[in-house]
């Protein structure tokens, strides 16, 4: 089995990749005027990936691993903006599906080609051979399918090294997932991984949202730097969303006791926030349970995979410091994503 540092280097580096990934996205959107909030992003990927699926309500509950008021908000919203729509089932009238419209097949076609140009550009500089390639891709389908009922059982508590919520699905299954491009996967694995064991902590505090997950995850990775505590404003212009609706995302995780207002180091004059002593504990059992898991993932897969996919991963955080990388990245995007 490999050590829990080597275990947390690897799912540090993947929460990296993603988030640079899910930055990229967001801005590729956005210059098509349309922006998603955290809660509509996992949606919005389903159907990126599956343009041709028409999934019912329970369906997207179990895929995405979400609540189902936050499902039926995000759903609502994007039917709203014309992306989605709902149909009556042709085998039961009695059943509502959810489609994608013409609208969203359209908006897809520049991050599509975007990536794959970004994927293109990678092994060129990578200079791995087409059989590395496959058999990274192998070890990140058979991560993917861990999360959804595949390799690892769905489990119901986190001694067990996952948490309760996620389920084994059609469109989750090694077939479809072998389809899937490596951007696309690791979206995928840590979509799946990161929400749900944040949310089995957080519950037992308070309510979770995914407007708070999408903050304790930048405040995480701040604990561990220098000065490391924002300002609203600073969080407003992270997430390119108004002050009050940081505020307003704040107040309520501050009356759950995971943040707390504070003088900012850098000017008294301002306050800065920063996790709770309750905050940094949670942070701990989420560390702890993204370590626990990938150390039995990879007790499953042969040392010689496991070599191989920790070189394609640190090449792949070479490429995107590179000058080739950042040209795929959106503009003022640098390394420096957090967990």
């Amino acid at each position: 089995m490999i050590s829990s540092n080597e275990a947390r280097s690897f799912w540090v580096r993947l929460f990296d990749v993603s988030d640079i990934l899910r930055n990229t996205s967001y801005y590729l959107l956005e210059k098509n005027k349309v922006r998603f909030n955290f809660a509509e992003f996992p949606i919005v990927q389903f159907f990126f990936e599956r343009p041709d699926a028409r999934p019912a309500m329970k369906d997207l509950l179990a895929v995405t691993g979400l609540s189902s008021g936050a499902v039926s908000q995000a759903v609502d919203a994007l039917i709203k903006d014309g992306l989605l729509e709902r149909v009556r089932s042709e085998q039961d009238h009695r059943s509502i599906l959810i489609q994608v419209t013409e609208r969203l097949r359209d908006f897809r076609k520049t991050p599509l080609h975007h990536f794959e140009k970004m994927l293109e550009a990678f092994r060129q500089y990578s200079g791995i051979t087409s059989e590395e390639m496959a058999d990274t891709e192998e070890v990140y389908v058979r991560l993917a399918e861990s999360r959804t009922g595949g390799e690892l059982a769905v489990i119901r508590q986190p001694s067990d090294l996952s948490v309760p919520g996620l389920v084994s699905h059609e469109w989750n299954s090694r077939e479809y997932l072998n389809t899937l491009p490596i951007w696309s996967l690791i979206l995928h694995f840590t979509t799946n991984l990161k929400i749900p064991v944040m949310v089995y902590y957080y519950g037992k505090r308070g309510r979770m949202t995914l407007g708070k997950i999408r903050l304790m995850n930048y405040l995480f990775y701040l604990s561990d730097q220098k000065n490391g505590i924002p300002v609203v404003k600073d969080l407003a212009a992270r997430f390119r969303v108004s002050s009050g609706v940081v505020s307003q995302t704040l107040n309520a995780m501050i009356h759950d006791g995971m943040v707390e207002r504070v003088p900012s180091p850098l000017d008294h004059r301002m306050i800065g926030i920063r996790l709770t002593p309750q905050g940094l504990l949670m942070r701990r059992q989420c560390a702890t349970s993204y370590t626990c898991f990938m150390q039995n993932f990879f007790s499953r897969i042969e040392p010689e995979k496991i070599a191989l996919f920790d070189r394609v991963l640190d090449m792949t955080l070479q490429f995107l410091k590179s000058g080739d990388g950042r040209a795929f990245l959106m503009p003022g995007e640098t390394y420096d994503p957090y967990l």
